[in-house]
């Protein structure tokens, strides 16, 4: 039982881990081109494999696989991230929703716990709400003791219910209005999808 909580953790943060990546920065050369590596269609594969995200993962890689037939596939991109992050920024979840202010407390104070791989460390920005939700997942992976692991679980589940979920459908919804090209507009799609599995993981089966 605990093994299998560890492995699920563990794949529930890398998932975090990549959405913060895909949205805190336009993609490099070297990252792009890995979209159309192995790795990246087998990562996609098995996500694909599970029926309530086969349609978003798919899309998502079709998005993919056009954006890297483009002339220039990374400026191209680029100009389609900054669509995204022009003022009003899609990643400032005051532009998305009005934030509940006792878990943007909690936010804060996880931030101040933990850290931040990203250089704003402000509680309010999309990505470090991402970061941090797989932060946690991974940090319950290690836990060495069920105290431990049930109040990181119990810090998921606020900051999913309280925070995540009023922001996630509205930032999709505008990403597929500013994504012209689509392929942030898919990849939002498919944090959207993965999100809704998350949380019913974190609200009826972790424990």
């Amino acid at each position: 039982m605990q093994e299998a909580f560890r492995v699920t953790s563990q794949r529930r943060a890398e998932l975090y881990y990549w959405f913060t990546a895909l949205f805190a920065a336009p993609l490099s050369e070297d990252e792009l081109s890995e979209f159309g590596g192995y790795d990246m269609h087998r990562f996609l594969d098995s996500l694909a494999t599970l029926d309530p995200l086969t349609e978003a993962a798919e899309a998502f890689r079709s998005q993919a696989e056009q954006a890297l037939q483009q002339a220039e596939p990374q400026p191209a991109l680029s100009h389609h991230y900054q669509q995204l992050t022009g003022k009003p920024s899609l990643l400032d979840i005051t532009r998305l929703t009005e934030p509940d202010q006792e878990a943007l407390l909690l936010m804060t104070v996880l931030l101040k716990q933990h850290g931040t791989g990203l250089a704003d460390d402000d509680p309010l920005h999309v990505c470090n709400q991402l970061e941090m939700m797989g932060t946690l997942a991974m940090a319950a992976a290690e836990a060495g003791n069920d105290e431990q692991r049930t109040r990181l679980l119990d810090q998921q589940r606020e900051l999913a219910n309280t925070l995540l979920i009023d922001w996630l459908p509205v930032f999709a919804g505008r990403c597929a209005e500013r994504d012209e090209q689509g392929f942030y507009a898919a990849a939002a799609a498919l944090l959207q999808a993965v999100f809704i599995m998350d949380l019913h993981y974190l609200n009826n089966v972790a424990e």
